[in-house]
């Protein structure tokens, strides 16, 4: 076990400007986190190549200095204090990809994640646990430096001396699903013999475009930690 948060580098990416929101989430963590390595990444229109290059920035740096877990978060990603470390600690201890589970920025479009058919159908949202998934978003995730290691082996070095870590391919397995980056990436660590779990614990929010009502003039809806939130997998519903 990790009684305390572990060496990492946390990279933000930051494409669209960074929200008030996610700064204030960043500036806790480096307060309260010593051993975290902050930095920065925009200016690539392409995600799946902007990512897999700060991967593989950081298996080139030494592992006493960039640590053992990498972790990113998008510029209008938000979560609690100590959502961070709880996903590094996990993704260390049981040698595997964790996300945390956030909303796509929409009404009524789901989750930017998918578990895998043998997962229960409803899961209680604030609980310590981890549910197997098929790939979880990269807006909020920690992936063990040991993982990359081995999924490098398989991979070319392309121009720009990176390793195409995120590139998309078509799933055949999955009626020819041409994926994200971080379905491709999430398929590659299940490849090579690592899990990938999605875990319940984090209230995360996907900051985006709202327009106030009326209706919200007359009141402020009460904490997420509050409220008890349960989130259902409409596969597992529709069965």
């Amino acid at each position: 076990m990790y009684p305390s948060n572990p060496k990492a580098t946390l990279w933000l990416f930051a494409y669209n400007g960074l929200t008030a929101e996610t700064h204030m989430c960043i500036l806790r963590e480096l307060q309260g986190w010593p051993t975290l390595t902050h930095r920065v990444k925009g200016g690539d229109a392409n995600i799946d190549r902007a990512r897999s290059k700060v991967a593989s920035w950081y298996l080139a740096e030494p592992q006493e200095e960039a640590g053992d877990v990498l972790l990113m978060v998008d510029h209008d990603s938000v979560w609690e204090k100590g959502d961070l470390g709880k996903i590094a600690k996990r993704a260390l201890e049981h040698k595997a990809v964790v996300g945390g589970m956030y909303p796509k920025r929409a009404f009524g479009q789901g989750g930017a994640f998918r578990v895998t058919d043998g997962a229960d159908g409803a899961y209680k949202i604030g609980e310590d646990k981890l549910i197997p998934a098929e790939f979880v978003g990269t807006g909020f995730i920690a992936i063990p430096r040991e993982i990359l290691w081995v999924i490098a082996e398989d991979l070319p070095t392309v121009k720009g001396d990176f390793k195409p870590f995120f590139m998309p391919y078509v799933l055949y397995d999955n009626d020819n699903e041409y994926p994200t980056d971080d379905q491709a990436f999430c398929a590659r660590v299940r490849e090579a013999g690592f899990p990938v779990y999605l875990s319940t614990w984090p209230r995360l929010k996907h900051t985006g475009d709202y327009t106030y009502r009326m209706l919200d003039a007359y009141g402020t809806p009460p904490p997420d930690r509050d409220i008890e939130l349960t989130y259902a997998d409409p596969r597992k519903v529709a069965a």
